[in-house]
């Protein structure tokens, strides 16, 4: 199994792990959580191998009525090139994210770092969806800040790291460690606007990496964002891609 593999198959497994109801087809699968409808990430088809445009997009429509959403994400690439321009006229916004993988000797332990409590992120993961999502209804706040709790469960070590100024939490990213398959995910990273630019995502990264230890540590980066190229001068290095397809229904 290369890396790549491993990766795909860590993030499968764990995008199943959170929901609470898996449609397993031969091409992929599609999750759904109905507790969280408004999180496209709880609400998706995801597709793992070859398929044509028409059945993924019949699979969307099927496993997805009902959510005012569709998203579709392809972790097979030659499907993703394929079908890209049906989907795009079906309506499908594209967009592709950079799978990548740490290399290097872990850090030392990074200074002001801690670890904290879904309690702790509460408001703050909350203010930053308020400030990047304005539209969002009271209800679909609380849905999006709230489901970070099925992160917590049997089989997956998930840790929240944060450093905080004054005691309030000004950055803070996920970890998320599957033992049984040495490969562990960094995910969420986020800087209140007003604390950038002082290294203190610098240090939540370099603590995750140094807890992942020697496991497979990956992360996913928006393909056009700057934040991949932050990454990669930690030592992260692009290793395969994932496409996302999303249409408002």
């Amino acid at each position: 199994m290369t890396e790549l593999d491993r990766i795909l198959r860590f993030k499968e497994d764990h995008i199943r792990s959170q929901a609470d109801d898996v449609q397993e087809h031969l091409f992929g699968f599609a999750v759904r959580n109905l507790r969280y409808a408004a999180s496209h990430h709880h609400n998706k088809v995801v597709i793992t191998g070859p398929a044509d445009a028409p059945e993924i997009l019949t699979l969307a429509d099927h496993a997805l009525g009902g959510a005012a959403h569709r998203l579709v994400e392809i972790h097979h690439e030659p499907t993703a090139l394929a079908v890209a321009g049906a989907l795009a006229e079906a309506g499908y916004d594209h967009e592709s994210n950079l799978l990548m993988l740490h290399q290097g000797a872990p850090p030392p332990p990074a200074p002001g770092v801690e670890t904290v409590t879904l309690a702790d992120l509460h408001e703050p993961v909350r203010a930053s969806w308020a400030a990047e999502l304005p539209q969002l209804t009271p209800e679909e706040l609380d849905q999006l800040t709230e489901r970070r709790a099925t992160l917590l469960q049997d089989g997956y070590e998930t840790t929240f790291l944060a450093v905080r100024d004054g005691g309030t939490i000004v950055c803070h990213g996920d970890l998320y460690i599957h033992r049984p398959s040495g490969t562990a995910q960094f995910e969420d990273l986020s800087t209140h606007p007003d604390h950038q630019r002082r290294g203190h995502a610098r240090a939540v990264v370099t603590e995750a990496i140094r807890r992942a230890g020697d496991l497979t540590l990956f992360l996913e980066a928006d393909e056009t964002d700057w934040p991949k190229d932050f990454y990669g001068r930690l030592g992260f290095t692009p290793v395969g891609r994932t496409h996302h397809f999303r249409r408002m229904s």
